[in-house]
């Protein structure tokens, strides 16, 4: 008798043993939602152009929060100074860490569409955020908004600080980043349309989007047309350099400065009086919804034309053919607001 109890005994502990390895291996396989390829969280990266300056820290924070909500792990690695083969360095690099999803912030889409193909070939889902390269094999461009709108706004904008007449200037960024290349071809276009007494005399570039030589394109820009009304800063990190050209010549009201610009960047300029817009979006939601997209595409779900993100205030909106989710319409940053943000 007692030799049966034991038996009994010892053949329930073994049933509960196969029930317990059962359901370990059911919560530890590859149906977990916060799981990635190798049994690890989902690892979702973004590549921004730079890293260091308000815009893309406010990028970064967005995404902790998301990878936060979200379980995931984040990865945020970016150049020193803006540099498209430094990108593709990253990527390569993030490849062989077997991400599961990368983003990419593009200055040069010659340079990077190659490592796009192989992050793809990888298994990879690939995507950009923040500027595109539509003619790469990316799956998907988380957009800040879209690029006619950001170029037709800042060039309304404009028109209306100087009358809608007058010589203006333009400081951009890298020639090759296409966000900038696309905004500025809206602003030309919208003059063409609009304002017929406007004129760009000239479009400078600078190396990395440098500060240092905003300003001095701006000192050359304005000393050669003594009658310049404005100045555009393409990118938010030539905007100190050409509200400081201007400031320092004396010339704060007389020649009108506007740019793409953080709130951080922007405030000390707006409160002088040196500058009175800047256009831009919520960097830290274009972060959030970078991390989110990602996520979705590796958990394999569909976007709707309309989508409720979390992190995001209003619904976000999924243009299928082009495979845009669209975060929303521009801001603008002017003395009401230019506190109301973190970066």
């Amino acid at each position: 008798m007692k030799m049966k109890i034991k038996q009994k005994s010892i053949s329930f502990i073994g049933l509960l043993l196969v029930v317990l390895l059962l359901f370990t291996g059911c919560s530890n396989g590859e149906g977990t939602a916060n799981k990635g390829k190798d049994g690890d969280k989902t690892k979702i990266a973004f590549i921004p152009m730079l890293i260091g300056i308000p815009y893309f820290s406010a990028m970064e924070e967005g995404g902790k929060k998301a990878a936060e909500d979200l379980g995931v792990e984040f990865i945020y690695s970016g150049p020193t100074t803006s540099s498209a083969p430094e990108q593709s360095k990253i990527m390569d690099s993030l490849i062989r860490q077997k991400v599961d999803a990368v983003s990419v912030a593009v200055i040069d889409s010659s340079s990077i569409n190659p490592i796009i193909k192989k992050a793809k070939s990888a298994g990879i889902k690939t995507y950009t955020a923040d500027s595109d390269s539509p003619d790469s094999e990316r799956d998907l461009f988380v957009a800040q908004a879209l690029d006619e709108d950001l170029g037709y706004t800042l060039m309304d904008r404009l028109a209306a600080q100087i009358d809608e007449k007058g010589k203006i200037g333009i400081v951009s960024g890298e020639s090759t980043a296409t966000n900038l290349n696309s905004w500025i071809d809206y602003m030309e276009k919208r003059i063409d349309e609009k304002y017929p007494d406007i004129e760009i005399v000239d479009i400078r570039y600078t190396p990395g989007g440098s500060s240092e030589a905003a300003l001095t394109q701006s000192q050359e820009l304005m000393t050669k047309h003594q009658d310049l009304k404005g100045i555009v800063a393409v990118s938010s990190s030539t905007i100190p350099g050409v509200a400081q050209a201007v400031q320092q010549a004396g010339k704060a009201g007389e020649v009108a400065v506007i740019g793409y610009g953080s709130p951080a960047t922007v405030k000390p300029f707006i409160e002088s009086g040196v500058m009175k817009e800047s256009i831009l979006w919520d960097a830290y939601e274009l972060g959030y919804l970078t991390v989110w997209a990602g996520k979705q595409m590796v958990d394999g779900k569909e976007f709707s034309e309309e989508n409720d993100v979390p992190g995001v205030k209003d619904k976000v909106k999924y243009l299928k053919d082009e495979k845009i989710l669209l975060l929303g319409p521009p801001l603008i940053i002017d003395k009401d607001n230019v506190g109301d943000f973190d970066f």
